[in-house]
């Protein structure tokens, strides 16, 4: 069976270093505050903390690994959350996202049987990210964009200002995946601190459970915002089976219709079954896979490992779930093969 993966992360030596030196130049945290954060993360997700060698690898090392787990083709992205472009000022940021974006189109090039791409944008300057998408999709090739979360001044995505970026995406016709990025210090401290043993304030408020939780937010408060009445078009993907969402979409159209029938043309549900697609993300998990299915269908349905920070066989527990062979075969290609127009 063919295998496209859609979330399968790339990094950059440059792009690491620049943040990094900004970072450290600029501070946001006393020294104090600076060295127990990197204790807890360093003691914490340890378990999602891949090599750089594996981030980087583009060419013979990452199609061996491919072809050793079952995976036809990648969709790469820039998915290094603790080195985020837009951590950057916009005079930086706009350059550092062209650079990696050209370099991904470079490798895709080199295998264009074996990688697609999605764009990594200058969120926090929401009209260059416009113009960037619109480049990317146009000049370089590639899909559509990944967006890791807020952008440099914490601004969740239905920001008014963000606007251009789904209105460019709705005009290429190409989907945006929602991605997790690191929690505000601010968030970490007020819901993530004071836990024991050492590390797990880091890892809860990231792969364990915040990064997931802020993931979903940002679709939900999307669709909240009408961004699906002005643009109907548009289409999101959102991975690990959906952030939490699914599992709630009863209760939030329960909750929020008597608030929302006056702003929205439907409710939320509606918006989340038609406009939204949701992979596993690497979580190969069958009540959570039987659930997404019974609330989405398998027409919106796409497969990711989360490479690297998820390794292993990526097709095995496809293969061998319950559902029939035409909705495996929409799951592990031809949905991807449609939306991506590959």
């Amino acid at each position: 069976m063919k295998l496209i993966t859609l979330e399968e992360h790339v990094g950059f030596d440059y792009a690491n270093k620049e943040i990094t030196d900004y970072l450290m130049a600029h501070p946001t945290m006393t020294p104090a505050e600076m060295k127990e954060m990197g204790q807890s993360f360093q003691e914490g997700p340890v378990a999602y903390a891949p090599s750089a060698d594996d981030m980087q690898a583009l060419d013979d090392q990452r199609i061996a690994y491919m072809d050793a787990n079952g995976i036809d083709m990648e969709v790469l992205s820039y998915g290094d959350a603790s080195t985020n472009p837009d951590l950057l000022p916009t005079d930086l940021s706009v350059p550092l996202t062209q650079r990696i974006n050209d370099d991904i189109a470079a490798t895709i090039k080199r295998h264009p049987d074996r990688y697609a791409g999605f764009a990594t944008l200058p969120v926090s300057d929401p009209e260059a990210a416009a113009a960037e998408l619109e480049r990317s999709v146009t000049k370089l090739g590639l899909k559509g964009a990944l967006l890791l979360g807020t952008d440099n001044q914490n601004n969740l995505l239905d920001a008014d200002k963000f606007f251009p970026i789904f209105e460019m995406a709705a005009k290429l016709d190409v989907p945006l995946y929602i991605h997790p990025s690191l929690p505000s210090p601010e968030i970490q401290k007020n819901y993530y601190s004071g836990m024991n043993p050492k590390g797990l304030n880091a890892v809860m408020s990231t792969p364990a459970w915040g990064w997931h939780m802020e993931a979903g937010l940002h679709v939900a408060r999307l669709i909240f915002s009408g961004l699906f009445d002005k643009l109907p078009n548009l289409k999101l993907i959102s991975g690990h089976w959906g952030e939490f969402i699914p599992y709630w979409l009863d209760r939030l159209d329960e909750a929020t219709n008597p608030v929302t029938e006056k702003t929205l043309a439907h409710p939320f549900s509606y918006y989340y079954k038609n406009n939204v697609y949701v992979t596993p993300s690497g979580m190969f998990t069958w009540p959570q896979m039987q659930l997404v299915l019974n609330y989405m269908g398998p027409d919106h349905v796409l497969w990711a490992q989360d490479y690297p920070y998820i390794k292993g066989n990526a097709e095995d527990f496809l293969l061998g779930t319950s559902i029939s062979d035409a909705d495996k075969e929409k799951i592990a290609h031809s949905n991807a093969e449609g939306l991506l127009k590959l």
